[in-house]
């Protein structure tokens, strides 16, 4: 047998339902029927209390108990659990990572893929390959990020909810929907005590249900009638019911009385449980302390702190003994509620007096004005309306000084002043200088202390430029012959050519800009230009990013000295094929300053041992497989020369 296990938290006021097995068909429908969700985590169904909750549980259960876990627990477990998600998604992201990371090591984020030995057919696979891999990468990690959002909201969320000034305001709803409930209590008793009176006549019947509103639905099967009554079966109220001659006196004495009773039984369960709930409220908001403005007296004057700004208060608001708000000066009254205040300063000498000054009321006049109704004191009292201005404030000008007049509704959304015909008749003042507002120093805004900066996540900078390079994707680019320079090579031709600042520095192939990168690495302060014949590669250089200096599309060969100028440095990685290398590097001589270096590299053949080796100061054969990365074989030599 299924056996039940019901509890009630007050903290978050929701009843909980444990069962020792799966729930039969019919117990959960009736369950998801009453409101119930289910949280697998814990394993439970939940939902917020009311009156016909409870009676579930207690007929599953018998009983209802306390909730054995507080809420800060229960937050503590749910963060744990996001973080465990937190935790699996950022691993599966670091590996997706590392998985293309090869890849994008050998091609820079944003650069093309180049088309070299291999199709480009086989280029475009790649790089959807990786283009695929890096999405994936960045979707996991964001997920990760998400779930690390959740895990601390959670913790936030627990905390937030024990804030005195948060149960202050709970404690100011509750209270609300009491007075609520009482108000509806103390109608529906009213009402029974109207049907009470014998004898119950149609008229006395239909006067009270003018009043005590209720409907229902009136079917001929249950209340059978002929013409002339309504043959009308819908919903409708016990006084059109009545009106249409379709229930009789009596019948809508028995009615409303049920409804009534019914109505008042409903409201006293919720009436006991909200306040059992003001007691724990009250109770927890007492030993948290209480609220910071109940140790301080308030008066006229003083000045209370509300979200770093201090208020002159005007008026203390105080309901049941109690002080619930104050109104404070400004460009119009506020009111800040006795919770929202942070701090308080008593009023300084003389400034009680001013703000009586400032909040003074112009007297009330009663006179025959211009446009002004008249009516009997009586009359007036009959038309006040809750929405409509019981005064109008006259301004001083040169005929009167400053006054106010009652007021009431004009139609069409206008205010009228009256004069009151039976009421002593009060003149408006007498026009006066005018009178300039008392200046009233408030303290400055308090200065919001901005929180310690976070440490920076190195994964977190790692996956942002994976996603920035995505915006470019993963280009294809035919680049015959082009073999991009490996990042440790490049570091290390860098590193011969000594380059100082201020160095002009020429990189006449720039291709994916490997070279490029070392030679900021070794010197930043050094004026690089750069020279591609490819389009697509030169536009994907880092110009302005990267370096400072200037990229030239255009074939290296047809450059001249009077278009390009001299350099202290050249580094260069040139074409290998048909012996392009030679005359590269030989046209590049041509650009070097006095006393400037050339580090290249070029193929380790007879031909430019022949015409290349007399030309240079070192001569180093790289070890086979140097550019087996970057897609080829070929023998390689490192080379420098001096002028």
């Amino acid at each position: 047998m299924t056996t039940y296990d019901a509890t009630y938290d007050p903290a978050d006021d929701k009843l909980r339902l444990r069962a020792s097995s799966r729930l039969d068909a019919e117990t959960y429908a009736r369950v998801k029927a009453a409101g119930f969700g289910w949280a697998p985590k814990q394993d439970l169904f939940f939902a917020v209390w009311t009156p016909s909750r409870e009676d579930l549980l207690v007929e599953l259960a018998g009983d209802i108990e306390d909730e054995a876990t507080t809420l800060e627990e229960r937050a503590a477990h749910r963060a744990e659990r996001f973080s465990g998600y937190q935790g699996k998604r950022a691993a599966d992201a670091e590996h997706a990572r590392k998985a293309v990371a090869s890849v994008v090591d050998g091609i820079p984020l944003g650069q093309p893929i180049l088309v070299r030995h291999h199709s480009e057919r086989h280029a475009r696979r790649d790089a959807d390959k990786i283009e695929s891999g890096m999405r994936r990468a960045v979707r996991l990690w964001e997920t990760s990020q998400y779930w690390q959002d959740r895990a601390a909201s959670a913790i936030a969320h627990a905390r937030y909810l024990e804030q005195p000034a948060v149960r202050a305001r709970r404690i100011k709803k509750l209270e609300a929907e009491l007075r609520g409930y009482q108000r509806d209590t103390n109608k529906a008793e009213t009402s029974l005590k109207l049907w009470a009176v014998e004898p119950m006549t149609l008229e006395r019947a239909k006067a009270i249900t003018n009043v005590n509103h209720y409907s229902m639905c009136f079917p001929l099967a249950q209340y059978p009638r002929e013409p002339p009554a309504s043959q009308y079966e819908g919903q409708q109220s016990l006084w059109s019911a009545l009106e249409d001659g379709i229930i009789t006196a009596e019948q809508a004495k028995t009615l409303a009385v049920a409804m009534n009773q019914r109505g008042i039984a409903h409201r006293a369960r919720w009436i006991a449980h909200l306040e059992n709930r003001l007691v724990y409220e009250r109770a927890m908001l007492g030993e948290s302390g209480g609220l910071k403005a109940d140790k301080f007296d308030l008066q006229p004057g003083g000045q209370v702190l509300r979200r770093g700004h201090w208020h002159v208060v005007a008026k203390v608001n105080r309901s049941g003994g109690a002080v619930r708000s104050v109104t404070v000066l400004g460009h119009f009254a506020a009111t800040i509620a006795i919770e929202d205040i942070a701090d308080y300063r008593a009023p300084a000498e003389d400034v009680a007096e001013k703000v009586k000054a400032a909040t003074k009321l112009a007297p009330m006049c009663n006179y025959p004005g211009e446009g002004f109704r008249h009516m009997t004191r009586a009359e007036w009292e009959h038309k006040k309306m809750s929405d409509v201005p019981q005064a109008i404030r006259h301004k001083a000008n040169e005929k009167h000084g400053a006054h106010r007049t009652r007021a009431t509704s004009g139609g069409a959304w206008t205010t009228v002043a009256v004069y009151l015909t039976n009421a002593k008749r009060v003149d408006q003042p007498a026009p006066s200088a005018p009178k300039t507002a008392p200046q009233i120093e408030t303290l400055p805004p308090q200065p919001r202390t901005l929180q310690a900066a976070q440490a920076a996540d190195p994964a977190a900078e790692d996956f942002a430029t994976i996603k920035a390079a995505l915006k470019t994707g993963v280009r294809v680019v035919t680049a015959p012959q082009l073999f991009p320079t490996p990042p440790a090579l490049a570091k290390r031709m860098a590193k011969l050519a000594d380059i100082e600042g201020g160095d002009r520095v020429l990189e006449p192939s720039a291709g994916t800009g490997n070279l490029i990168r070392a030679i900021v690495d070794a010197q930043p302060m050094a004026d690089v230009f750069a020279v591609e014949v490819n389009r697509a590669l030169c536009d994907a250089l880092p110009v302005g990013l990267l370096f400072d200096g200037e990229a030239l599309c255009q074939d290296f060969l047809t450059c001249t000295t009077e278009q390009l100028g001299r350099y202290n440095k050249i580094l260069m990685n040139p074409p290998f094929a048909n012996g392009a290398d030679i005359e590269h590097m030989k046209h590049a001589l041509r650009f070097m300053k006095r006393d400037g270096v050339l580090v290249a590299l070029c193929a380790n053949g007879p031909r430019q041992q022949a015409e290349l080796r007399p030309l240079a100061d070192t001569w180093e054969e790289l070890p086979d497989g140097t550019f087996a990365d970057q897609g080829t074989g070929v023998r390689v030599v490192l080379l420098t020369v001096r002028r």
